[in-house]
């Protein structure tokens, strides 16, 4: 008898649809049109059924093996994250030696017009591939293909329905041309509609008040700014300089029209390259790393998943004494 229960068992063990585990793969896709190859790497979360997914624009001379900070935490709560790698903007910006002329002149071209015209392309690129292979697997119907992966990550899991935008410093302005930022006052002709909700890093706009509605004052999906107290703001600074810092990197946040689904984190303290996502040492930056990854992770929840715990826990989340955290 006992035999036989084993048996009985271990067949429904088997019969039993295993929970993916967590899984990160390296792909570049080509984008023919363009003749531009995208570098990207996928973090796919653990569990069973289809996930939101985050795509993650970094900045100047960032790649694909930047925000591990944030990815690890987003993929905790169940996001998948496709972190981009923009040629043209990327490492090679800062690779190999260079005299400080040429190496401010490499700055200058990576932060042109037209490379954040190819990362704001790269973006529309992804997002399309994710849908076009998502559909055609369904379309197949047949379960071996529905199983087809990007080395071990199944595409088919990624909700393309449920899309999200987040970015650092260059990978910020990405965010906020795509969430509907209005150049002129009026237009906003880099606009995506298919993003339900975005997290900008480290944004910059005008630092007038004014200048700051007419430009991001048609935003009206969810947007969480993030920035830091020393964000960008020179060592030694005068206060009139820092002053200016500041208000730049507040302008999206201050420019958002108040309408429930707008939020700003200042964490204390907190210097630009804490916010590109990777693993800090320093005690003090590493709580303040922690913080953000926490109060991010609960807002991609409350607006990919409709989370009420999250939601809830973002109307008081834990900061540290000097932080700052703000709804409208």
């Amino acid at each position: 008898m006992k035999a036989a229960l084993t048996l009985v068992g271990l067949g429904l063990l088997l019969a039993a649809p295993a929970a993916a585990a967590p899984a990160v793969c390296d792909a570049v896709w080509r984008d023919g049109p363009r003749g531009r190859d995208v570098p990207l790497r996928i973090d796919m979360p653990a569990g069973k059924g289809t996930f939101p997914a985050v795509i993650w624009s970094p900045g100047l001379g960032g790649t694909r093996s930047n925000a591990a900070r944030w990815v690890a935490a987003w993929t905790a709560a169940g996001i998948a994250v496709i972190r981009l790698e923009h040629p043209g903007s990327d490492a090679s910006v800062y690779r190999g030696a260079a005299t400080p002329q040429e190496r401010e002149a490499r700055v200058r071209a990576g932060i042109a017009p037209e490379q954040l015209a190819a990362r704001i392309a790269d973006v529309g690129f992804v997002a399309d591939e994710l849908a076009r292979r998502g559909d055609e697997l369904a379309r197949r119907g047949d379960e071996l293909v529905r199983r087809v992966r990007q080395g071990a990550c199944d595409l088919a899991r990624i909700d393309s329905d449920r899309l999200a935008l987040a970015g650092h410093s260059m990978g910020a302005w990405v965010v906020q041309a795509m969430a509907g930022q209005r150049p002129d006052g009026e237009h906003a002709p880099l606009i995506d509609r298919r993003f339900r909700a975005f997290i900008a890093m480290s944004s910059t706009g005008p630092p007038d008040a004014a200048a700051a509605k007419l430009q991001f004052g048609g935003i009206g999906r969810p947007l969480l700014v993030i920035t830091g107290s020393m964000d960008g703001v020179p060592a030694n600074a005068a206060p009139d300089v820092a002053a200016d810092q500041r208000a730049k990197r507040l302008s999206l946040f201050a420019g958002a029209p108040a309408d429930g689904r707008k939020a700003l984190l200042v964490m204390a303290g907190a210097n630009h390259m804490l916010f590109a996502g990777d693993t800090r040492k320093q005690p003090a930056e590493v709580q303040m790393q922690g913080r953000v990854a926490r109060i991010s992770a609960l807002w991609w929840r409350q607006v990919l998943l409709g989370d009420a715990r999250s939601q809830k826990s973002l109307a008081r989340p834990a900061l540290g004494k000097a932080d700052q955290w703000v709804r409208k």
